[in-house]
Protein backbone atom coordinates (compact mmCIF):
# COMPACT_ATOMS: atom_id res chain seq x y z
CA UNK A 1 0.00 0.00 0.00
CA UNK A 2 3.01 2.39 0.06
CA UNK A 3 2.50 5.39 -2.14
CA UNK A 4 5.19 7.23 -4.40
CA UNK A 5 4.89 10.83 -4.51
CA UNK A 6 5.45 12.67 -7.68
CA UNK A 7 4.61 16.57 -8.50
CA UNK A 8 3.16 17.27 -11.65
CA UNK A 9 3.14 20.73 -12.55
CA UNK A 10 0.87 21.93 -10.00
CA UNK A 11 -0.88 18.69 -8.75
CA UNK A 12 0.83 16.29 -6.73
CA UNK A 13 0.09 12.47 -7.99
CA UNK A 14 0.26 9.60 -5.52
CA UNK A 15 0.48 5.93 -7.02
CA UNK A 16 0.96 2.70 -6.14
CA UNK A 17 0.98 -0.70 -8.17
CA UNK A 18 -2.78 -0.62 -8.52
CA UNK A 19 -4.34 3.14 -7.38
CA UNK A 20 -3.22 6.77 -8.59
CA UNK A 21 -4.61 9.66 -6.94
CA UNK A 22 -4.31 13.01 -8.66
CA UNK A 23 -4.92 16.18 -6.27
CA UNK A 24 -6.41 19.61 -7.71
CA UNK A 25 -10.00 20.06 -9.19
CA UNK A 26 -11.75 17.78 -11.51
CA UNK A 27 -15.16 17.86 -13.29
CA UNK A 28 -17.14 15.41 -12.34
CA UNK A 29 -16.78 12.31 -13.93
CA UNK A 30 -17.23 8.11 -13.86
CA UNK A 31 -15.73 5.51 -16.31
CA UNK A 32 -15.19 2.00 -16.57
CA UNK A 33 -12.90 0.79 -18.89
CA UNK A 34 -11.74 -2.93 -19.52
CA UNK A 35 -7.98 -2.37 -19.96
CA UNK A 36 -5.89 1.50 -19.33
CA UNK A 37 -2.66 2.67 -20.91
CA UNK A 38 -0.73 -0.44 -22.18
CA UNK A 39 -2.44 -1.90 -19.54
CA UNK A 40 -4.94 -5.35 -19.43
CA UNK A 41 -5.71 -4.78 -15.90
CA UNK A 42 -9.84 -3.29 -15.49
CA UNK A 43 -9.62 0.39 -14.66
CA UNK A 44 -11.99 2.22 -12.56
CA UNK A 45 -11.56 6.18 -12.86
CA UNK A 46 -13.85 9.38 -11.09
CA UNK A 47 -13.89 12.29 -9.58
CA UNK A 48 -16.92 14.07 -7.19
CA UNK A 49 -15.16 16.98 -8.06
CA UNK A 50 -11.89 17.62 -5.90
CA UNK A 51 -8.86 15.01 -6.57
CA UNK A 52 -9.19 12.11 -9.24
CA UNK A 53 -9.16 8.30 -8.25
CA UNK A 54 -8.01 5.68 -10.77
CA UNK A 55 -8.29 1.77 -9.35
CA UNK A 56 -6.59 -0.88 -11.82
CA UNK A 57 -7.83 -3.84 -10.79
CA UNK A 58 -5.79 -6.91 -11.31
CA UNK A 59 -8.19 -9.80 -10.89
CA UNK A 60 -9.86 -8.66 -14.02
CA UNK A 61 -8.11 -8.35 -17.34
CA UNK A 62 -8.82 -7.70 -20.96
CA UNK A 63 -7.07 -9.06 -24.09
CA UNK A 64 -6.45 -5.34 -24.76
CA UNK A 65 -2.64 -3.78 -24.53
CA UNK A 66 -2.78 -0.39 -26.47
CA UNK A 67 -2.71 3.28 -25.82
CA UNK A 68 -6.71 3.81 -26.36
CA UNK A 69 -9.41 1.34 -25.13
CA UNK A 70 -13.03 1.22 -24.62
CA UNK A 71 -14.26 3.23 -22.07
CA UNK A 72 -17.53 3.21 -20.62
CA UNK A 73 -19.57 6.29 -17.93
CA UNK A 74 -19.28 9.68 -18.36
CA UNK A 75 -17.85 12.73 -18.01
CA UNK A 76 -18.36 16.70 -17.97
CA UNK A 77 -15.81 18.58 -20.43
CA UNK A 78 -15.12 22.24 -20.51
CA UNK A 79 -11.83 23.57 -21.96
CA UNK A 80 -10.23 26.07 -20.42
CA UNK A 81 -12.55 26.60 -18.09
CA UNK A 82 -13.47 25.21 -14.28
CA UNK A 83 -17.21 25.08 -15.31
CA UNK A 84 -18.14 22.56 -18.00
CA UNK A 85 -20.48 23.43 -21.00
CA UNK A 86 -20.54 19.69 -22.27
CA UNK A 87 -21.68 16.22 -20.86
CA UNK A 88 -20.01 13.84 -22.81
CA UNK A 89 -21.54 9.48 -22.96
CA UNK A 90 -18.63 7.19 -23.10
CA UNK A 91 -19.87 3.91 -25.10
CA UNK A 92 -17.01 1.94 -25.88
CA UNK A 93 -15.14 3.45 -28.79
CA UNK A 94 -17.78 6.18 -29.28
CA UNK A 95 -18.83 9.35 -27.31
CA UNK A 96 -22.03 11.24 -27.51
CA UNK A 97 -21.71 14.80 -26.73
CA UNK A 98 -24.45 16.76 -25.42
CA UNK A 99 -23.92 20.56 -24.68
CA UNK A 100 -25.43 22.15 -21.57
CA UNK A 101 -27.59 25.58 -21.83
CA UNK A 102 -24.74 27.73 -21.34
CA UNK A 103 -22.37 25.72 -24.22
CA UNK A 104 -21.22 28.88 -25.98
CA UNK A 105 -22.14 28.51 -29.62
CA UNK A 106 -20.48 30.18 -32.58
CA UNK A 107 -22.59 33.20 -34.18
CA UNK A 108 -20.85 35.20 -36.82
CA UNK A 109 -17.12 36.33 -37.63
CA UNK A 110 -16.93 39.77 -39.13
CA UNK A 111 -14.33 41.50 -40.66
CA UNK A 112 -13.84 45.10 -41.15
CA UNK A 113 -14.07 46.52 -44.80
CA UNK A 114 -12.02 49.38 -46.84
CA UNK A 115 -14.94 51.60 -45.84
CA UNK A 116 -14.79 50.75 -42.16
CA UNK A 117 -17.79 48.52 -42.18
CA UNK A 118 -18.37 45.67 -41.41
CA UNK A 119 -18.28 42.36 -43.14
CA UNK A 120 -20.49 39.68 -41.54
CA UNK A 121 -20.16 35.42 -41.71
CA UNK A 122 -23.09 33.88 -40.37
CA UNK A 123 -24.39 30.24 -40.80
CA UNK A 124 -26.86 31.45 -42.83
CA UNK A 125 -24.13 33.77 -45.10
CA UNK A 126 -21.11 31.78 -45.56
CA UNK A 127 -18.10 33.89 -46.95
CA UNK A 128 -15.23 32.69 -48.58
CA UNK A 129 -12.78 35.09 -47.30
CA UNK A 130 -9.92 33.97 -49.14
CA UNK A 131 -11.32 34.54 -52.28
CA UNK A 132 -9.45 37.30 -54.16
CA UNK A 133 -12.70 39.55 -54.29
CA UNK A 134 -13.42 39.09 -51.05
CA UNK A 135 -9.93 40.11 -49.72
CA UNK A 136 -10.20 43.22 -52.16
CA UNK A 137 -12.51 44.26 -49.70
CA UNK A 138 -11.07 43.80 -46.62
CA UNK A 139 -9.45 46.66 -44.82
CA UNK A 140 -5.81 45.85 -44.84
CA UNK A 141 -2.93 47.85 -42.38
CA UNK A 142 0.72 47.51 -43.39
CA UNK A 143 3.56 48.57 -40.87
CA UNK A 144 7.41 47.84 -39.82
CA UNK A 145 7.75 45.48 -37.08
CA UNK A 146 11.21 44.70 -35.56
CA UNK A 147 11.52 41.63 -33.26
CA UNK A 148 15.16 41.01 -31.29
CA UNK A 149 15.94 37.57 -30.81
CA UNK A 150 17.93 36.32 -27.59
CA UNK A 151 21.22 36.29 -29.44
CA UNK A 152 20.73 40.06 -29.97
CA UNK A 153 19.82 39.48 -33.68
CA UNK A 154 17.32 42.09 -35.01
CA UNK A 155 14.72 41.12 -37.25
CA UNK A 156 13.30 43.69 -39.55
CA UNK A 157 9.61 42.64 -41.11
CA UNK A 158 6.71 44.19 -42.54
CA UNK A 159 3.41 43.11 -40.61
CA UNK A 160 0.05 43.62 -42.95
CA UNK A 161 -3.09 43.87 -40.30
CA UNK A 162 -6.20 42.87 -40.24
CA UNK A 163 -9.00 43.63 -37.81
CA UNK A 164 -12.04 41.39 -37.30
CA UNK A 165 -14.49 40.73 -34.38
CA UNK A 166 -16.24 37.30 -33.00
CA UNK A 167 -19.30 36.49 -31.53
CA UNK A 168 -21.13 33.20 -28.96
CA UNK A 169 -23.84 33.04 -27.18
CA UNK A 170 -25.19 30.41 -24.94
CA UNK A 171 -27.03 27.56 -26.93
CA UNK A 172 -30.40 28.52 -24.94
CA UNK A 173 -30.22 32.17 -25.59
CA UNK A 174 -28.83 32.13 -29.54
CA UNK A 175 -31.83 34.64 -29.50
CA UNK A 176 -30.46 37.85 -27.88
CA UNK A 177 -27.12 39.47 -27.31
CA UNK A 178 -28.05 39.87 -23.61
CA UNK A 179 -25.26 37.07 -22.69
CA UNK A 180 -22.77 37.40 -25.77
CA UNK A 181 -19.33 37.00 -25.26
CA UNK A 182 -17.63 39.26 -28.30
CA UNK A 183 -13.69 39.49 -29.04
CA UNK A 184 -12.18 41.51 -31.19
CA UNK A 185 -8.16 41.16 -32.10
CA UNK A 186 -6.30 42.23 -34.67
CA UNK A 187 -4.61 39.13 -37.05
CA UNK A 188 -1.11 39.77 -38.47
CA UNK A 189 1.05 38.06 -41.87
CA UNK A 190 4.87 38.63 -41.55
CA UNK A 191 6.36 38.65 -44.79
CA UNK A 192 8.71 36.52 -43.37
CA UNK A 193 9.25 34.08 -40.25
CA UNK A 194 10.00 35.65 -37.28
CA UNK A 195 10.69 34.77 -33.60
CA UNK A 196 13.65 32.17 -32.34
CA UNK A 197 12.71 29.06 -34.86
CA UNK A 198 13.14 31.40 -37.53
CA UNK A 199 15.47 28.72 -39.96
CA UNK A 200 15.03 25.73 -38.02
CA UNK A 201 12.97 22.51 -39.38
CA UNK A 202 9.78 24.01 -37.16
CA UNK A 203 9.71 27.41 -38.31
CA UNK A 204 9.27 30.77 -37.25
CA UNK A 205 5.80 32.53 -37.00
CA UNK A 206 4.68 33.46 -40.19
CA UNK A 207 0.62 34.79 -38.52
CA UNK A 208 -0.53 35.43 -35.12
CA UNK A 209 -3.43 37.43 -33.33
CA UNK A 210 -3.53 39.71 -30.89
CA UNK A 211 -6.71 41.17 -28.76
CA UNK A 212 -7.89 44.52 -29.76
CA UNK A 213 -8.56 46.91 -26.59
CA UNK A 214 -11.32 49.51 -26.30
CA UNK A 215 -10.27 52.86 -27.80
CA UNK A 216 -7.09 50.93 -29.09
CA UNK A 217 -5.97 51.53 -33.57
CA UNK A 218 -4.85 48.34 -34.52
CA UNK A 219 -1.24 49.83 -34.94
CA UNK A 220 -1.51 50.13 -31.25
CA UNK A 221 -2.40 46.76 -30.44
CA UNK A 222 0.37 45.89 -32.90
CA UNK A 223 2.79 47.43 -31.43
CA UNK A 224 1.76 46.42 -28.00
CA UNK A 225 2.29 42.88 -29.52
CA UNK A 226 5.60 43.81 -30.76
CA UNK A 227 6.72 44.72 -27.15
CA UNK A 228 4.90 42.13 -25.33
CA UNK A 229 4.98 39.00 -27.20
CA UNK A 230 8.07 36.54 -27.71
CA UNK A 231 8.17 34.24 -30.56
Amino acid sequence: MKFRKEKYGKRTIYRNDWMEFCTGWHKLNFRISPASYFDNRMQIAFSLGWGQLFLNIPQVRSKYDECDPPRYGFYFYGEGQFWPDTFVICRGRKTKHIELPWCLNWIRTSKLATDQTWMHETRKNRIEWYKSATEDLIWKGTYPYTYVLKNGTVQNRTATVTVEEREWRPRWFKWTTLFAHIRRSIWIEFDAEVGERTGSWKGGTLGCGWELKPGQTPEEALREMEEQRKM
